[in-house]
């Protein structure tokens, strides 16, 4: 009887790698434990040869193609391409022009994005490319943009006292989460929408109750509630240890929606 293969673990999500070669781009979930396919879309054409309009329609389905991943929190994006090729180049021109929310640092839904040579087309190019020192350095690059435009939102719901609503326990957050129900086929609507769920790597590594958490976050991301995981060595990784290795956070429009969350703090 042969042994069943050990799936290996993806860890959590970081970021996406879009891979740009001359007729097609491909587009990989990069987790911290692995890189995972999510898509491959051809352009029929080679960039060179392709008319404006048609890199347009190319482009934005391309951003239609990530722009669910971005509702779920990843944000930290890669573009490659060959070098002396200007395909990624191309594509940012695009975004900077036709999309540009996508990249405005004040917009807390925009994405970092950096440009880098190599190619990864396929797995075994891509897991070559993400152990090199310049993937490396630019995914650093990315997602501390990122992360740090999370703790700005964050920092403004710590300091607004009369509107900020801020929760730093996993039983305050189960309380908040759990409030509409467990399962996702009885999912009742939540009164208060966090607007991120944030823990460290070294908080759920730490912690006793594992099995807790894993639920906590999978109820979360059911609910499309986006919840982070980040690496504690980066600075925004350090705030949220100095705040207990878990936060939750969000803007009460309401007295009714204040009183909720008081609840929640006073059980």
């Amino acid at each position: 009887m042969t042994k069943k293969k050990k799936q290996q673990k993806r860890g959590y999500p970081i970021g996406l790698i879009i891979g740009f070669e001359s007729m097609r781009i491909i587009i990989w979930k990069v987790f911290s434990e692995r890189v995972m396919l999510f898509k491959v879309r051809k352009l029929g054409r080679k960039f060179e040869n392709a008319q404006k309009s048609h890199l347009y329609q190319f482009f934005e389905e391309v951003i239609n193609d990530f722009r669910p991943l971005m509702k779920e929190g990843i944000k930290s994006i890669l573009l490659v391409s060959p070098a002396k090729k200007d395909y990624a180049s191309l594509f940012l021109n695009h975004i900077n022009f036709h999309q540009k929310w996508l990249v405005l640092e004040k917009n807390p839904n925009s994405a970092s994005f950096q440009i880098l040579n190599g190619s990864v087309r396929d797995i075994e190019e891509v897991s070559f490319f993400v152990q090199t020192d310049k993937y490396v350095e630019a995914i650093g690059s990315v997602t501390e943009k990122e992360t740090d435009r999370i703790i700005g939102t964050l920092e403004k719901r710590l300091n607004d006292i009369e509107n900020g609503l801020v929760l730093y326990t996993i039983k305050e957050i189960e309380d908040l989460i759990y409030s509409g129900g467990k399962r996702k086929k009885k999912f009742k609507p939540l009164a208060l929408i966090p607007e991120y769920i944030l823990l460290t790597n070294s908080y759920i590594d730490e912690h006793h109750q594992k099995n807790r958490i894993q639920r906590l976050i999978q109820i979360a991301q059911n609910r499309q509630i986006i919840t982070k995981i980040i690496d504690s060595e980066i600075p925004a990784g350090d705030r949220i240890n100095q705040l207990g290795g878990i936060v939750c956070f969000l803007l009460a429009k309401s007295d009714f929606e204040k009183k909720i969350g008081q609840k929640i703090i006073d059980r």
